[in-house]
């Protein structure tokens, strides 16, 4: 009669292999899991920007200015503080205008201590004579950067004033950087202002 078991030679191999197999499986699952984290921040991040792209697209289309007419006035860039912001007249109101008609809509980004800032909205019926002036919202947060230009297709500049400028520009292109969990995302879009609100 003879002892079968396992010596202690196979036993080492067998735990040896084992921890190998149960390693790599472990790396695996893991990247797989970062992955799937990593895309879905992204997916998140490209939608903020794809909403926030969609909604100044439908007011640089509806943009509207008379010289005529100062409250009008189509302005964007940087103000004196560094920080992004656009102001226009549109006729894309929003039911928050209490309204309708012609809207003065005003953006900026608000950062403090270098961190990711706030893409800050407001409007205001340019009808109203309210001299109240429009609760400044919070349309998105983590927003890393904004950058605006102005211009035609092969000449944009970094600020527009329609006062200096004698008019709309023919489009409008928006660099966005949303700040996610698997790093900044960048976002670019350009929009063209429709032809018949430019001639107005």
């Amino acid at each position: 009669m003879t002892n079968k078991g396992f010596t202690l030679i196979e036993m080492l191999v067998a735990i040896t292999v084992s921890a190998l197999l149960l390693g790599t499986t472990y790396g695996v699952v893991r990247s797989v899991s970062l992955s799937r984290d990593r895309l879905a921040a992204e997916g998140e991040g490209f939608h903020l920007a794809r909403v926030i792209a969609e909604r100044l697209a439908r007011e640089l289309r509806g943009a509207y200015y008379s010289s005529h007419w100062p409250e009008t006035r189509f302005m964007g860039g940087a103000d004196d503080s560094g920080a992004t912001f656009l102001q226009l007249a549109t006729t894309a109101a929003t039911p928050t205008a209490s309204g309708g008609g012609l809207v003065r809509v005003r953006y900026r980004l608000v950062q403090e201590n270098g961190a990711s800032g706030m893409l800050m909205r407001d409007e205001h019926p340019l009808y109203d004579e309210s001299p109240a002036e429009p609760p400044r919202r919070r349309l998105a947060a983590n927003i890393q950067s904004l950058e605006l230009r102005f211009g035609e297709a092969t000449d944009r500049q970094p600020a527009w004033d329609s006062l200096e400028q004698g008019g709309l520009p023919d489009l409008v292109e928006v660099n966005l950087t949303i700040e996610t969990d698997g790093g900044p995302l960048p976002f670019m879009t350009v929009i063209e202002l429709a032809p018949l609100h430019k001639r107005l």
